[in-house]
């Protein structure tokens, strides 16, 4: 029987744009450039946007192992590229002032819901299922992606938001998944997972045993389902989990 649907993030419940991406990273390369400056540390903003691409690579090592890190490591691999990290204190006012400026720019280049994201949280919930996110974090946090997640309305609906920068893993990794419904309560041939990565969400949920639906999308991660079952867009999963809207 199923009693709870976990969701994916980006590109599933929420989307970006390639936009958006460059002016949050723009925001965070002047952000962090300025503080530097203010400190007394020589670093153009084509420096510390150089620094910006050698993290990009780093995480992606990282990232492909399943493993993952917060906002601070992130500044820190930044700092290291900038050949700073024995200048600038692990903890103190301008480490804060440099994870602040990493971490707000989502703010000023906001994403959007998904078609159809809140509708449906809502229906699943009227129906008593429970309902939950597993998110693969990139530069922005899981601190402020539930500001956003509340800015749009959808945050009420979940009651367990899984970050992997806070879990320290990424899905498909099962412990992520497991975490995520031992939180709420049920085994995984009670759950669902939805997502637009075949890899990471739908692989990731049949792992340990949990029914997945790929939400297959022009901008989603996967162009093809590769045999697994799938909906185009959010209204469709209700019929695609065999429950009534």
């Amino acid at each position: 029987m199923l009693n709870a649907v976990t969701f994916d993030l980006w590109q599933t419940l929420i989307v970006d744009t390639p936009e958006g991406l460059q002016q949050a990273r723009a925001s965070r390369v002047r952000g962090m450039a300025a503080v530097l400056a203010r400190e007394g540390h020589a670093a153009s903003d084509a420096a510390v946007d150089r620094a910006y691409e050698t993290v990009g690579e780093r995480l992606g090592a990282l990232w492909a192992e399943q493993r993952d890190l917060g906002s601070r490591g992130q500044v820190r691999m930044l700092l290291e590229a900038l050949e700073l990290a024995d200048r600038v204190p692990m903890d103190g006012p301008v480490m804060d002032a440099l994870d602040e400026a990493y971490r707000l720019p989502i703010l000023g280049a906001l994403p959007v819901a998904n078609a159809g994201a809140c509708e449906i949280l809502a229906a699943l919930s009227r129906r008593g299922l429970r309902l939950a996110l597993i998110c693969n974090t990139g530069r922005t946090p899981g601190s402020m992606l539930r500001l956003v997640l509340d800015h749009l309305g959808l945050k009420a609906y979940l009651r367990v938001l899984t970050f992997s920068d806070e879990v320290g893993l990424r899905k498909p990794h099962p412990e992520i998944f497991r975490r995520t419904l031992a939180a709420l309560g049920v085994s995984p041939d009670e759950a669902a997972h939805v997502g637009d990565d075949v890899t990471t969400d739908v692989a990731g949920a049949r792992a340990i045993g949990m029914q997945a639906i790929h939400l297959c999308h022009p901008t989603g991660a996967s162009k093809h389902s590769n045999g697994a079952p799938s909906i185009a867009r959010l209204a469709d999963l209700p019929s695609a989990l065999d429950i009534a809207a």
